[in-house]
């Protein structure tokens, strides 16, 4: 098992830091596509020796429901793929970028109970955070245990990341359930449907009470290893950290918010974001681009001069991930706040009006 509280897999969706080179630290997550409204390639470029989580994409490509069932979106370019099209699309990414021997497990082709999808302009579809019923989360079960037992016959060698989802606690063991059997000795549990927790922390109770059950019942049944899908979000790693250690689980998450919310400057103010609960702040000023940045080799190559220390946007970003990564691995001293026993719906909530979290 790891030493780390926390393993972090550093989210890449660029092939350079404002000229500089990526940075993830030793573990990175890859998916094969990007966007919002229009979905396009993910042009990446991950450092050597990193090892390497491969997302399946199902962020970025859209469901419509009516009724509990999927519609074909008016777009052909964003609806769901199938199970084929899909892991093709996850091989020919990790081959055409270079990563295949990096990779240590691929993601299988859930659907995202906590992404709706709303008509926009036409021929557009527009992604939002909110919760589907639990109704038409039946659909959305029904589909990620099948992208696992697709996964599972084609995995090719590679380790899996075999991914949940549900509304509610009895929707979510029932999909644990039912992939079980298709997890094998190396592979990781995914806990999907979690990403939207920072954005509406009223649904940690809801959390907890998946992970009260779940969490048990997994290491009852021999998991070893969970992920969970995009949270960098204090409240919900530290409950699900404290559980883990009882039932001698392992527990990783991603993220691109590492590189990218320190120069996402705030409308309103013009200042980014730095750290994450007890090192948080909303008043950092993003640093310049140099023209040290900029320069090229002889070739047309990106090779900025520089020196180490230097405050430039690129190495700013770098070592921002290097302090998440740091920050996460001993996240149980730094965080004592958080990890901690489950909290009661009306104490949890009390604690994070309290509290500046992010």
């Amino acid at each position: 098992m790891s030493s780390d509280a926390i393993r972090f897999y550093c989210g890449v969706g660029e092939r350079a830091y404002n000229y500089h080179p990526v940075y993830t630290g030793p573990y990175a997550c890859v998916s094969p596509v990007c966007g919002t409204t229009r979905k396009k390639v993910n042009q990446v470029a991950i450092p050597p020796g990193v090892r390497v989580l491969q997302d399946s994409g199902a962020f970025n490509d859209a469901c419509l429901l009516l009724r509990g069932q999927a519609l074909h979106c008016s777009s052909l370019a964003q609806q769901r793929l199938s199970l084929k099209d899909a892991l093709k699309r996850q091989e020919d990414h990790a081959e055409h970028f270079g990563y295949t021997e990096l990779l240590e497990a691929r993601a299988s082709y859930d659907v995202l109970i906590d992404e709706t999808w709303m008509a926009g302009r036409v021929g557009e579809l527009v992604r939002t955070k909110r919760r589907w019923s639990e109704a038409d989360a039946e659909w959305a079960v029904a589909e990620t245990v099948a992208a696992a037992a697709y996964l599972n016959v084609h995995r090719n060698g590679l380790s899996c990341v075999m991914s949940a989802q549900g509304v509610s606690v009895e929707q979510y063991l029932r999909c644990a359930e039912r992939i079980l059997p298709f997890i094998r000795e190396g592979d990781i549990f995914g806990l999907g449907g979690f990403c939207i927790l920072g954005r509406m922390p009223s649904l940690l109770p809801a959390y907890a009470a998946i992970l009260e059950r779940l969490i048990p019942f997994l290491s009852n049944e021999g998991i070893k290893r969970v992920h969970i899908w995009g949270v960098c979000y204090a409240p919900a790693l530290g409950p699900l950290l404290y559980l883990c250690d009882i039932y001698g689980i392992q527990v990783s998450t991603d993220s691109m918010g590492p590189s990218t919310r320190l120069v996402k400057r705030d409308p309103k103010t013009g200042y980014g974001e730095w750290g994450y609960a007890s090192w948080h702040s909303s008043c950092y000023e993003v640093p310049p681009v140099l023209e040290s940045c900029k320069i090229t080799d002889r070739h047309g190559n990106k090779a900025p001069t520089c020196s180490p220390g230097t405050r430039c946007r690129g190495l700013e970003r770098a070592r921002h991930i290097a302090l998440t990564g740091d920050w996460l691995a001993h996240f149980r001293e730094r965080e004592p706040r958080w990890y901690a026993p489950i909290y009661h719906q009306h104490s949890w909530l009390a604690l994070l009006e309290e509290s500046d979290v992010a």
